[in-house]
């Protein structure tokens, strides 16, 4: 939708995205805009799913948060000076 003739999809694990270099002595390439669409507890789900409330509890949502933040860290290493991160997630906490 977008029609962008520089945009690059993937699918990889985010916080371990690798180091893109177009040539070996090149510094590494630098993003001006990263989406962020990272794990979720589900807990922003509970209103769609009412038996969730009985199975939450507070370990599922701490699971995700030392992932959801390495994945944070990444972005921000490969986000250029005065670029754009949007950071999504259905979590509450």
């Amino acid at each position: 939708r977008m029609c962008s003739p520089c945009l690059l999809v993937t699918n990889h694990e985010g916080q371990r995205f690798p180091v893109v270099k177009t040539s070996e002595d090149s510094d590494a390439m630098m993003f001006d805009r990263i989406l962020c669409d990272v794990p979720c507890s589900g807990d922003g789900t509970l209103r769609k799913a009412p038996d969730l409330w009985r199975r939450w509890n507070c370990g599922m949502g701490l699971g995700l948060h030392a992932l959801q933040l390495q994945i944070a860290i990444k972005a921000c290493k490969l986000l250029q000076v005065g670029g754009r991160l949007v950071y999504s997630t259905c979590s509450f906490n």
